[in-house]
């Protein structure tokens, strides 16, 4: 499969491949993902459970004092940046929760455990880990999603690439959001890994009201 670039002109990849995306998407949907590389046995499961992490840093205007001229960075940098201002010394911590479920899941696998998660990361965390040069977090995280040795240990969920809440977005721009993520998700784990990603995660849980508007949310999905 063809490869797509992380960064087009400076700037995160979240559009201009849409129907390699979609193909990749329909076809990912033709077989089983998980099943086939699965060693439990799940006809002796009496109870289990599943876990599922939400990732989230916002862009914010604070690369610079002035609102007008100030860069768009991540708020995971501004707290980098700014250690000694409320609870933002937790942001080294915050980084190695990004990271952390690469190392778990390998060391768990290597000691002969079957560890399961399911993870959701927002395409603004993603590009917010890349710009501050945090490479390791996502390195550790192609890792447990590209290597057949891992891989089986983590399950991607799909969601809006900027946590765009749903009951207060239009129709049209969540779309757009959706449809972002998976080309930005492409971009950094390859077609590959996009075929594998099945389920879906809603910003802040929040599900439409109107029926009309709960109607093309489906749609979406």
């Amino acid at each position: 499969m063809s490869q797509l670039p992380e960064y087009v002109d400076g700037l995160p990849n979240i559009c201009g491949s849409e129907p390699l995306v979609e193909e990749t998407l329909r076809a990912g949907r033709a077989h089983p993902v998980f099943l086939p590389e699965s060693r439990i046995d799940f006809g002796h499961i009496r109870a289990a459970c599943a876990i599922a992490l939400h990732m989230h840093q916002p862009l914010i205007p604070a690369g610079g004092g002035d609102l007008h001229t100030a860069a768009i960075i991540s708020n995971l940098q501004y707290m980098m940046e700014n250690q000694g201002i409320g609870d933002n010394y937790n942001a080294p911590v915050f980084h190695w929760c990004y990271k952390r479920m690469g190392e778990f899941v390998p060391q768990l696998i290597d000691e002969g455990k079957e560890p399961r998660v399911m993870l959701e990361y927002s395409g603004t965390l993603f590009h917010g880990l890349r710009a501050m040069g945090l490479h390791d977090a996502l390195d550790a995280l192609k890792n447990v999603t590209c290597n057949p040795a891992y891989r089986r240990g983590v399950e991607w969920l799909g969601c809006p690439w900027g946590h765009a809440v749903a009951p207060s977005t239009p129709a049209q721009d969540f779309r757009l959001h959706v449809k972002a993520w998976q080309h930005h998700f492409a971009a950094i784990f390859g077609l590959e890994a996009l075929e594998r990603v099945r389920g879906f995660s809603p910003s802040e849980m929040a599900l439409p009201n109107h029926p009309d508007t709960a109607y093309e949310y489906i749609k979406t999905l």
